[in-house]
């Protein structure tokens, strides 16, 4: 089945040199495009095939156990922490990263680089360093998010940007994961799938953890489409994205009270088969990852009103099969 893409941005809630609170993880899902014909998976853009990366850092965290992420906490990591959830996005703030609650851990956001805009890294070189810098050694700082969804098609520099923060990552703060979410579909690819796993793979942008993001559930039909998770996970592998790298997605979010309404709000039992179909593919994940806790403009509504979905998610991240 045909992956519709989704365009994302991640927004700082505060200034990189006065980060004094909670961050939130924005991603603001746009309306699918027109439907184009899916083709043979491209292979990555001369810029994307550097040499070999280097020794990866170890895959899953001491103690083995899957971590859980949910994106857009705001002010509420408390209650998003009552249901199991772990990991949380922040800023370069070690105050904020201190405030976490027991036992959870922070993904930096550091990004945005070759975002469909094609912009200028938000960050230049030297503010990552200093911010990678500042955080090297804090054990509640899990790794960084580097970028959501690059295209380096139309962005010919982002898989470079990527691959410098990532050394620069594994040799000031090792044992710290990189971390990034990749689209790829069609309209990245001219008509193919598969270019932007084969540019962005591990071997070439020297990134820990890929984020992969297909959101099965849609006004267009009344079940969703469970079988673009399946197809997602087997392109992304089929491109050079390892299993043990694969951070899956999961969807918490419709559209019905957003400017677009093209997504729905999963049910729990749909919810519960989302679910079912990503442990069977990527069974113990180095931690997984919902979208989203809060609203965004073109995100609502979300797990945040949802109390079925809710307590699937306090079973899934408590309850570990």
């Amino acid at each position: 089945m045909r992956h519709l893409p989704v365009a994302v941005a991640l927004l700082l809630a505060v200034p990189l040199g006065a980060c004094s609170g909670p961050h939130g993880t924005a991603r603001n899902v746009a309306s699918p495009p027109a439907p184009s014909t899916p083709g043979v998976a491209a292979s990555a853009p001369p810029s994307a095939r550097p040499t070999p990366a280097p020794t990866p850092a170890p895959t899953h965290p001491a103690g083995g156990a899957t971590r859980h992420f949910v994106a857009n906490t705001g002010d509420a990591v408390g209650p998003a922490a009552g249901l199991g959830y772990n990991l949380f996005d922040t800023g370069p703030d070690p105050q904020t990263v201190a405030a976490l609650p027991a036992g959870g851990q922070a993904l930096v956001w550091l990004g945005d680089l070759g975002d469909e805009n094609c912009a200028p890294p938000r960050l230049s070189f030297p503010q990552f360093s200093a911010a990678v810098d500042r955080m090297a050694g804090n054990a509640r700082v899990f790794g960084y998010f580097l970028a959501d969804e690059p295209h380096p098609r139309p962005c010919p520099g982002a898989v470079a940007d990527i691959r410098a923060r990532a050394d620069y990552i594994r040799a000031h703060d090792p044992g710290r994961r990189s971390f990034i979410v990749v689209l790829d579909g069609t309209n990245q690819c001219g008509g193919a799938y598969g270019c932007e796993y084969a540019a962005l793979q591990p071997a070439h942008s020297h990134v820990d953890l890929i984020g992969l993001d297909p959101y099965p559930c849609n006004v267009s039909r009344s079940t969703c489409e469970y079988g673009k998770i399946d197809d997602t996970v087997r392109r992304a592998r089929a491109n050079g994205v390892p299993a043990a790298a694969i951070v899956p997605v999961f969807q918490a979010f419709g559209q019905s009270c957003a400017a677009s309404n093209y997504y729905r709000l999963p049910g729990a039992a749909e919810l519960r088969t989302m679910l079912a179909h990503w442990a069977a593919l990527v069974p113990h994940p180095v931690f997984d990852y919902t979208y989203s806790w809060g609203r965004q403009g073109s995100a609502c509504p979300t797990l945040a009103d949802s109390p079925q979905l809710q307590a699937v998610m306090r079973s899934h991240n408590l309850n570990p099969t």
